[in-house]
């Protein structure tokens, strides 16, 4: 069991009559990527400024490392690196000198600190490029160097590979990869972008207006959503009985009275009806049914999707 990093109980925002964030219990373990997927507007930047002290909570409570946001965030905050919105950097500054400077507004004396940063991200150190000069990507690299210069424990980065593009996105993936699995960090990541997170995530939440939809482990959510044989019947606790003792099929779930899926794809749909037909069980409907991930979203999201 991996403890919590951050765990959110009824954490919740209002502005005026609209509720932004509606009482959200978020569980990040420890050492682990926790993907928070919702379409833009569904509240996942204003959860992660509540969590840095950037917008006040209506509602609920923050636990990070264990403790209460509150008197401790002296204790709390200089072992988080945070990416919300665009990183404010100078543009008339090159990359390591705008680093030194937030180095020293941190208080850090490490003169290393600043050169292993950029080194991790891939930046080069001392060089001369003014920042107003730097691709997408580079600014997105610099943003991460900035966040993690201090070594902190825990990351939560807003939407890191927003604007990139399919290199830089798989860079800024690959990196975040080698912070969970090298170094380990705990990160939060918002995105809005659902292949992003299923290749980065261990945990998944979905937002959805602000509510949390569901919060799982990626392998659970995939194992949601495997392949399956789909039967609809007349009753469903009739044809488990014709499943096991007639046909020595165990591998199925009952989904309600009428409906249930046989989770092993190798049995002959055929045979089975005829089993049931044979035991006076009426079908519906039979059919092989695959569900990805992108549809389990739209369903549980109503009906639209996540990019």
């Amino acid at each position: 069991m991996h403890k919590l990093i951050i765990q959110t109980k009824d954490l919740t925002k209002t502005y005026g009559e609209q509720t932004v964030v509606d009482h959200v219990d978020l569980h990040v373990r420890n050492g682990k990527i926790y993907g928070l997927l919702g379409r833009n507007g569904a509240g996942k930047t204003t959860i992660m400024k509540m969590m840095m002290g950037l917008t006040h909570i209506t509602e609920g409570e923050i636990e990070i490392f264990g403790q209460g946001l509150g008197a401790r965030q002296k204790d709390i905050y200089p072992r988080i690196g945070a990416i919300i919105e665009a990183p404010g950097f100078y543009p008339n500054l090159t990359g390591t000198e705008n680093l030194n400077v937030f180095a020293k507004l941190r208080g850090i004396v490490s003169p290393s600190a600043v050169k292993e940063a950029l080194e991790l991200v891939g930046l080069p150190y001392n060089d001369k490029k003014l920042f107003s000069k730097y691709s997408l990507g580079m600014k997105q690299r610099l943003g991460i160097a900035n966040a993690i210069i201090h070594d902190p424990e825990l990351l939560i980065l807003d939407e890191p590979t927003n604007g990139l593009d399919p290199i830089g996105i798989a860079e800024v993936r690959k990196f975040i990869r080698f912070l969970s699995e090298e170094r380990g960090k705990t990160i939060l990541i918002s995105s809005h972008i659902l292949p992003e997170i299923a290749l980065l995530a261990d945990d998944i939440g979905i937002l959805h207006n602000g509510v949390l939809l569901e919060e799982n482990s990626l392998a659970a959510l995939q194992k949601k959503n495997e392949c399956y044989i789909a039967f609809k019947v007349s009753s469903t606790a009739k044809a488990a009985r014709v499943l096991e003792q007639f046909l020595g099929i165990t591998d199925y779930v009952i989904e309600d009275d009428h409906s249930l899926r046989v989770l092993d794809t190798s049995q002959d749909i055929a045979e089975i009806n005829k089993a049931f037909m044979m035991n006076e069980i009426a079908v519906s409907r039979s059919d092989l049914c695959e569900e990805t991930l992108e549809d389990y979203f739209k369903k549980i999201t109503g009906g639209e999707g996540i990019a």
